[in-house]
């Protein structure tokens, strides 16, 4: 049978990634997991396999034939980061990746898709709305992304390489802010732990108290679901291309008032939280992904309209699984 080997299964979207690709698989492939840890719901779906991507010789460890696909989705970030050590950007998502690809072309496998962040373009949404996947990068060297993003970067070139060299398929997807529900409800700053926007807002709307709308309530802002993201990781993994660069995303601007409002109308009570304006607070970021290419090539529709990602989101809430 052939072996689909999925990297960073324990990372917050590793699970609904498992469980997408298992429900169109069926029993045609086998899905392997793969990671530094073992996540106690992706342990029930399918086999873990332990390993740290940087030991050579842990590689031994995976398949060694019949592997289809290898989809890379490992590497820390700033928002997980505790503290600041840049090495371990360098060391996983430049060399581990490195080592990720090598191990695919190795044994053979039909394609690589690889996971980047769209940091090295998001500051563009300030002066042109739509993120295109063809934009250069624009991105400040002075701050606790800077290292990440440039070795984000660093590794879509490499696969870029290795594609035109060894001539094996390649596809590398950028993600934008990706919803989903899981247990952990915050992310680091500067190395310091902060609980999530959409999170403070969401237990708000539970409790019924007021929620704040900070600077322009007209901003709008990609709101993308992580199951239709799988959707674009699984379209990837069976096109019938050789290689492509894609954005993921809804190609849908959803305004911050209506964020908070369907947030408030989803999670909370018959008794709805008063929205406070407060315009002289900061602005939230704005950006929409440009999905042209990823419609065209791979065939993806997004499936979740806002409100729909708020209901499922609820629903995972409710059922606890991440």
């Amino acid at each position: 049978m052939k072996k689909i080997l999925i990297f960073g299964t324990s990372g917050n979207m590793g699970g609904y990634l498992v469980e997408y690709f298992l429900q169109y698989c069926g029993s045609n492939y086998e899905i392997i997991g793969v990671d530094r840890v073992e996540h106690p719901t992706v342990k029930k779906m399918v086999n873990t396999i332990l390993m740290d991507v940087n030991n050579d010789e842990e590689y031994n460890k995976l398949p060694q034939d019949d592997v289809y696909a290898v989809i890379d989705m490992i590497g820390p970030m700033p928002a997980r980061m505790n503290g600041y050590n840049p090495s371990i950007y360098v060391e996983t998502n430049v060399l581990g990746s490195f080592k990720i690809f090598n191990y695919a072309i190795r044994v053979g496998a039909d394609r690589i898709l690889y996971a980047k962040s769209f940091a090295d373009i998001v500051k563009r949404g300030e002066t042109q709305l739509y993120l295109h996947v063809d934009d250069e990068p624009c991105f400040e060297y002075d701050n606790y992304h800077s290292v990440y993003t440039i070795t984000q970067n660093t590794a879509k070139d490499l696969l870029r390489c290795l594609h035109e060299f060894y001539q094996i398929k390649t596809f590398t997807i950028r993600l934008p802010h990706i919803y989903l529900w899981n247990s952990d409800d915050s992310y680091m700053v500067a190395g310091v732990p902060q609980k999530m926007m959409h999170r403070i807002i969401i237990d708000k709307a539970i409790a019924g108290e007021p929620i704040e709308v900070w600077g322009d309530p007209s901003r709008q802002k990609d709101m993308m679901y992580v199951k239709d993201l799988c959707q674009i990781f699984y379209k990837a993994a069976f096109v019938d291309r050789e290689t492509g660069f894609y954005n993921a995303g809804t190609g849908i601007g959803t305004p911050l008032l209506e964020q908070i409002k369907g947030i408030r109308d989803v999670f909370g009570p018959k008794n709805k939280s008063q929205l406070v304006f407060c315009p002289d607070k900061p602005n939230a970021p704005q950006y929409i992904m440009d999905i042209k290419e990823t419609v065209a090539d791979l065939g993806y529709q997004p499936k979740y309209t806002y409100l729909e990602m708020l209901e499922d989101m609820r629903k995972e809430r409710e059922q606890g699984r991440f």
